[in-house]
């Protein structure tokens, strides 16, 4: 799943790193979307929290083979009855996913687009063995699959019935899923009334409450470096996530071919390297995330607008920082100097 191409930005949870552990901490760990989910609560009723967990672990076991993208599961037999233009019967938890998902990419003016996931196939990027060596699609293949782009537009549902105009169309939510995965731990967490939790994906995150008397912090790494480029508090319930392109992608013959892909384009981006959003919840923050480095430079800052987003951080290929207004008190230590636009 193409964020599975997980956040390359790497995000630590800096108090966890920085404090000692305190008993009122409880912490759960689970495999998933190929990355490690770790689960931290401040709570004194410990078999509370295990009861939270064990529901916490069955749902996101049940994501894992629900949503991915090229392995066997619901989502690739949606995506089978779509390329054969079949309806296909689903759930109103899929329908209301996948009806999200379709306002995000409105939203995000096709920066975000998970109907893509034949030219993801294409480039090689299905699969969970790296690094990637075989060669890169030909210009004629592109040309072909550009000719008859899929977006989430060319999909309909009525009475939970999905169907699709356009058989090239392939839902792959790799961009989306760990966000998605998140929040539905949080809101499982809530129903259990906790109030004080941290959902940590690969660097991904959500947050609710604070640490008894302390907040959330995550340390924000430079790309392709140990050091920190900035610490954020995160303050209450919201959503901090990262997304890269410069460590996984395809090598041939000396050059390398990043694993997000322009639609517009159908190759690699190389503009920016790595857009933390800060947002609401985790579905909105991880498509963002993706939506911005697609962007660029030109374009970030309208669809991070379209996308009313007026926290975001970028970083470009040379280094260069870029942030919106709002963001820039949030950035605790920072020594890079950003390039602000609001």
């Amino acid at each position: 799943m193409h964020k599975l191409f997980i956040p390359l930005f790497v995000l630590s949870l800096w108090a966890c790193q920085q404090e000692k552990v305190e008993d009122k901490l409880i912490q759960k760990q689970y495999f998933i979307f190929g990355t490690i989910i770790e689960v931290l609560v401040w709570h004194d009723d410990e078999a509370l929290v295990n009861q939270a967990f064990n529901d916490v672990e069955k749902t996101l076991n049940g994501m894992h083979s629900q949503w991915h993208a090229w392995k066997s599961g619901r989502l690739n037999e949606i995506n089978k009855a779509m390329r054969k233009s079949e309806s296909f019967a689903i759930t109103d938890e899929e329908a209301q996913f996948i009806k999200q998902t379709k306002q995000l990419s409105l939203q995000s003016q096709g920066n975000f687009n998970p109907a893509i996931g034949e030219l993801i196939h294409l480039w090689g990027f299905h699969t969970d063995n790296y690094p990637i060596t075989t060669p890169p699609p030909s210009d004629a293949e592109i040309k072909d699959f550009l000719a008859h782009m899929p977006s989430m537009q060319d999909i309909s549902i009525s009475n939970n019935q999905i169907s699709s105009s356009n058989p090239r169309i392939w839902l792959d939510y790799g961009g989306v899923a760990k966000g998605y995965a998140i929040d539905k731990a949080i809101n499982i967490l809530k129903k259990h009334g906790i109030k004080n939790a941290i959902v940590n994906a690969g660097g991904d995150l959500r947050s609710i409450g604070s640490k008894g008397d302390k907040s959330w912090r995550v340390a924000i790494r430079k790309p392709n470096s140990e050091d920190i480029l900035a610490v954020i508090t995160v303050q209450g319930d919201e959503s901090v996530f990262t997304s890269g392109n410069y460590e996984r992608y395809k090598e041939f013959n000396g050059k390398r071919y990043a694993h997000i892909i322009d639609p517009k384009t159908g190759k690699g981006v190389n503009q920016i390297v790595s857009a933390t959003i800060i947002a609401k919840n985790g579905t909105k923050a991880d498509a963002a995330a993706t939506a911005m480095i697609v962007a660029g430079k030109a374009n970030w800052h309208n669809v991070a607008q379209s996308m009313q987003l007026d926290q975001v951080l970028l970083v470009d290929a040379e280094g260069n920082c870029f942030a919106s207004e709002k963001i820039m008190p949030r950035l605790e230590k920072i020594e890079t100097i950003c390039e602000v636009l609001e």
